[in-house]
């Protein structure tokens, strides 16, 4: 796994809604949608229509912004809004337990 002080400085900094926000603004970019359209139990593809492209494009705006790992292979396991929400977090957790 790569290790990368962008997502310990978050945890460190107590990023959680940091990366939450950040998720969050990233979907809104990608997808096209409102804030308000991403509750927890939305569908990515079914409910809020995300193409393989705008897929793409979050996999690698989250890479890139977060500072953390994520390939095309990472989202076919991703549903949901919250589904999302908890593979960033728990990416991020596992990132900063290689610090401890």
């Amino acid at each position: 796994m790569k290790v990368t002080t962008g997502a310990f400085l978050m945890m460190k900094n107590g990023g959680k809604t940091d990366h939450k926000r950040i998720t969050r603004q990233i979907l809104v970019t990608c997808l096209g949608c409102s804030e308000q359209d991403l509750s927890g139990e939305k569908h990515l593809i079914n409910d809020l229509y995300a193409d393989s492209l705008a897929l793409i494009d979050m996999v690698i705006m989250i890479s890139e912004q977060l500072k953390i790992d994520m390939d095309e292979k990472d989202i076919i396991n991703i549903d949901t809004v919250n589904d999302l929400y908890c593979w960033v977090e728990n990416k991020i957790l596992a990132v900063s337990s290689d610090f401890a």
